[in-house]
């Protein structure tokens, strides 16, 4: 339990004096408003220490239960996080309608940033290429990581169908060279 404030039982000092200064004049005076006033004052020390402990005890287990949660938060996220820094699922189950329900959202919300993205790129389209810049920028690593969300191993598929199209292509550059090279190259956008 962490140590209370410099002043923090300044109030229950001030009532333990109010009481003790009662009892003197009670005894001193052996009047009945004497004691009264004195079991009074002896009633709000009391209630004072109460309230002066529950609060330190409630501030320790506040600051306990926070300090818990947070080496939770930390622990969670180190053990969810991606080697490559990616875009990784809220839950593992894949299966689980709460996993697709989450990968929904996140694709939706990355469409909605290429979205506007792609309204800064209509605004500042010959103004301010810098701006232009960083939005395509962000439009790229959003879509990227839209498809990781989608397939994570996208980046390794796409390189065996780029390798499997560049060995079409040589094998038809070939052929166009030794015919009258009616064919060309293939070339363009794989889609998943």
């Amino acid at each position: 339990m962490s140590k209370p404030g410099k002043f923090s039982g300044l109030g229950t000092i001030v009532l333990a004096i109010v009481f003790l200064v009662a009892l003197v004049f009670a005894a001193n005076n052996s009047t009945v408003l004497g004691w009264i006033i004195a079991v009074i004052a002896l009633g709000w020390l009391v209630l004072s220490t109460f309230v002066y402990i529950g609060v330190h005890k409630a501030a320790a287990f506040g600051a306990r239960q926070v300090a818990l949660a947070q080496a939770q938060m930390a622990q969670q996220n180190s053990s969810n996080a991606g080697s490559d820094g990616g875009t990784r699922l809220v839950s593992q189950d894949s299966g689980s309608r709460t996993a697709e329900k989450a990968r929904d959202m996140k694709l939706d919300h990355s469409f909605k940033i290429i979205t506007v993205q792609v309204g800064v790129v209509n605004e500042y389209l010959g103004k301010d290429p810098e701006m232009v810049a960083r939005a395509l920028e962000t439009i790229e690593i959003t879509a990227t990581n839209g498809r990781g969300m989608i397939n994570p191993n996208w980046e390794a598929q796409e390189a065996k169908m780029d390798a499997a199209m560049a060995k079409k292509n040589a094998e038809r550059a070939q052929e166009a060279q030794g015919t009258d090279g009616g064919d060309e190259p293939v070339s363009g956008v794989v889609i998943d």
